[in-house]
């Protein structure tokens, strides 16, 4: 199922995660597959701890970074996906 924008997405728990200075790592020992992520998608997922419906993180992430709400969004979308698919995420009912 794609991620849309009202979709409301949270981080899988107890994932094993290790930062290293603005980045972080993340280990899902389920698929035995590593994702490491740049200082945005940190922050996206620190932001995934609790469920974000996807406008409003990219709202959040247009004010904190500087980019446009829809350079946020054409960038957020596939990276959720991505997230999703890896099972690091998922996405829960509103």
């Amino acid at each position: 199922m794609p991620i849309e924008m009202n979709s409301r997405i949270v981080r899988v728990e107890g994932l094993q995660t290790a930062v290293i200075d603005d980045e972080i790592v993340i280990l899902n020992l389920q698929t035995n597959n590593y994702v490491a992520l740049d200082e945005v998608g940190r922050r996206i997922w620190d932001l995934l701890e609790s469920p974000w419906r996807v406008a409003d993180l990219c709202r959040q992430l247009s004010q904190e970074f500087e980019a446009s709400p829809e350079q946020i969004m054409a960038d957020v979308l596939p990276f959720l996906g991505e997230l999703t698919g890896e099972n690091l995420a998922y996405e829960v009912a509103a």
